[in-house]
């Protein structure tokens, strides 16, 4: 167990912006969550092997379409999802866990453990960003008789919505992915209370400490992408696709999500919908997610999100192979692609399983 710093908190954001793979929310928006953090005192970063096997663990989450608005203030969203949670269920709450790896996705739930003296696991339900929430939530859906939980709170400024609701893992889902598209931006969740022994087996264990150990690497690199990327390949096996100038570039918010393509360089395609989906070359695959696809600014080497995309950008398109990723359970499962596949429209399970 460790206190998260200002500093290993800077680490985690920036490493979590890698491994967003084009989604996992904004910069800024992990920034705020540290000073929100800090502010509050800050919280312990625990092992999964430090709870006891039936303590209930909550996931924090960040839901919506990057490019179409904000959160608001991530304070005032998060606590207000946090006692949303607590006043519909009453459930004692042992520690927190982010749904996925992102600038801002990574620091889901931080805000609430602060605030509340809990701990954070050193985990995420997924490794890296992933579009939909079913992806986040561990193969509960598949779990007999489980019913999830999930509070919802956020929008732009004059926009606020809260709602919380019970039911499926899809339908509760599909309607907070709703709530974000008509607020005008992301909404902060908890959501999908389980126990910590589940959490063990389902969970990309150790996903905190990965974020923490690239984000040092990032930002000793800063400024300097041939070292970046030189050092990114041998930490993590990321490969140098193509270096050129984005072009061809086309975006559509639609249902809450970010959808579109782009050129790069010399006959390089990639696919979004809000992570990178594919890249090819001359209608063959090279990379297909949950690889984890990324385009790095040619001149400092940081990521770029989907939602930041512009056309004429000087980038880097990279590639981590899905083996050398922290991956939850639902990474496993053929048919969580399909939506994935009927969003890009191209085909993606032949190529991953």
């Amino acid at each position: 167990m460790f206190r998260m710093t200002e500093e290993l908190a800077l680490c985690a954001v920036y490493g979590g912006w890698l491994l967003g793979g084009g989604g996992g929310g904004s910069l800024q928006g992990g920034l705020e969550v540290i000073e929100a953090v800090m502010k509050n005192g800050s919280f312990d970063v625990c092992s999964v092997d430090d709870l006891a096997a039936d303590d209930t663990v909550v996931t924090g989450s960040l839901v919506g379409s990057p490019a179409s608005g904000t959160s608001g203030p991530a304070e005032a969203g998060c606590m207000r999802a946090y006692q949303l949670f607590l006043k519909n269920t009453g459930i004692g709450i042992g520690a927190v866990i982010s749904n996925e790896s992102g600038a801002q996705s990574i620091t889901n739930g931080w805000i609430a453990a602060a605030v509340n003296g809990l701990p954070v696991i050193d985990a995420a339900c997924n490794g890296r960003a992933h579009p939909t929430g079913i992806m986040g939530a561990m193969e509960l859906h598949k779990k007999p008789g489980y019913v999830t939980m999930q509070a919802a709170a956020g929008g732009q400024p004059g926009r606020e919505l809260d709602i919380f609701t019970r039911g499926s893992i899809g339908d509760t889902s599909s309607l907070v992915r709703s709530t974000a598209a008509v607020c005008g931006g992301m909404v902060h969740v908890l959501r999908n209370p389980i126990d910590a022994a589940y959490i063990r087996e389902n969970a990309a264990i150790g996903t905190l400490s990965m974020c923490i150990s690239l984000g040092r690497t990032i930002r000793a690199h800063e400024n300097d992408p041939g070292a970046m990327a030189e050092a990114l390949g041998g930490q993590v096996g990321m490969r140098l696709l193509a270096k050129g100038v984005l072009h061809d570039f086309t975006l559509t918010s639609e249902g809450g999500f970010d959808v579109g393509s782009a050129a790069v360089g010399d006959g390089y395609s990639i696919t979004f919908w809000n992570e990178y989906m594919t890249v090819e070359k001359g209608g063959g695959r090279l990379a297909t997610f949950p690889d984890l696809i990324h385009l790095l600014d040619a001149k400092t080497g940081l990521p770029i999100c989907s939602a930041a995309i512009e056309e004429g950008m000087e980038v880097m398109l990279v590639c981590i192979p899905k083996e050398n990723l922290l991956l939850g359970s639902t990474m496993f499962d053929p048919a969580l692609f399909e939506a994935c596949e009927k969003a890009i429209g191209k085909p993606m399970i032949k190529y991953v399983f």
